[in-house]
């Protein structure tokens, strides 16, 4: 995506270990309160997670009602 755009931003400049630390972070957080994250698998196609996401979304949803 950054091939994309014609400029670089501020988190663009942050080193890989950066996100890492953040991913990580998240990664744990999710273990611990499960069922307020959604952990999803990038490698999938973006009309999987897109799938996955709605599905969540409507379960949600469904639920408070």
């Amino acid at each position: 995506r950054l091939k994309k755009r014609k400029s670089l931003n501020r988190y663009d400049n942050f080193k890989l270990s950066f996100y890492k630390k953040i991913q990580n972070g998240y990664l744990k957080l999710s273990k611990i309160k499960n069922n307020r994250f959604l952990v999803i698998d990038s490698d999938n196609d973006i009309k999987t997670n897109q799938d996955i996401i709605i599905r969540k979304i409507n379960l949600i949803i469904n639920s408070k009602f």
